[in-house]
């Protein structure tokens, strides 16, 4: 008995301990092996995007756009998922993730760069069926990256394995905390 109350107690305080410097060392990775009953989910575009257009109306930023179409001083076309057109400045999604989450992942610009050395890459298909590829080399300063790949939590239908999981309100917060860390010095 004294075994399981210690048990729950630190599962619960586990939670606690988790931060934006250490949570990928509390992913699970039986979310990989069959029939495991541990499950991984990444925040989605759409809320992604929510989530970035509140932010940026919260702490004031104006003509707020999702998603815009920007140009570069190159020529080159981004797509970004909320742009203040009035503090000229923005985000960009990048939608890609590694089988298992990586802290190091959080440092670098974008998971592209780490691939191919371009911090941005897009698809730009034409309405005859082609298709091109505009790599960016170095994006402007005024946008940010945001990836996919950071904003992910585990649930399981064992609820004393689930307090031990990183949880969807960590992802959330997470993501909030990243927007406001870029847009901190933008107004």
């Amino acid at each position: 008995m004294l075994f399981l109350l210690c048990s729950v107690i630190s599962a619960y305080s586990q939670n606690d301990k988790i931060n934006s410097k250490n949570y990928c060392s509390f992913y699970n990775e039986e979310a990989y092996t069959e029939n495991s009953d541990v499950i991984t989910r990444h925040l989605s575009a759409i809320i992604i995007t929510d989530i970035v257009r509140e932010e940026m109306y919260k702490l004031g930023f104006k003509w707020l756009s999702n998603p815009r179409i920007i140009k570069t001083e190159t020529g080159q076309y981004i797509a970004s998922i909320c742009y203040s057109d009035k503090s000229n400045c923005g985000f960009l999604l990048e939608e890609s993730y590694d089988l298992i989450p990586l802290q190091e992942s959080r440092s670098i610009i974008s998971m592209n760069k780490r691939e191919s050395g371009y911090d941005y890459s897009e698809k730009i298909v034409f309405t005859d069926g082609k298709y091109e590829f505009v790599n960016i080399k170095e994006i402007p300063k005024n946008l940010h990256i945001l990836k996919m790949d950071n904003y992910w939590y585990q649930t399981s239908t064992n609820k004393d394995k689930s307090k031990a999981l990183v949880p969807k309100e960590f992802a959330y917060g997470l993501l909030r905390e990243d927007v406001r860390n870029f847009l901190k010095d933008k107004l």
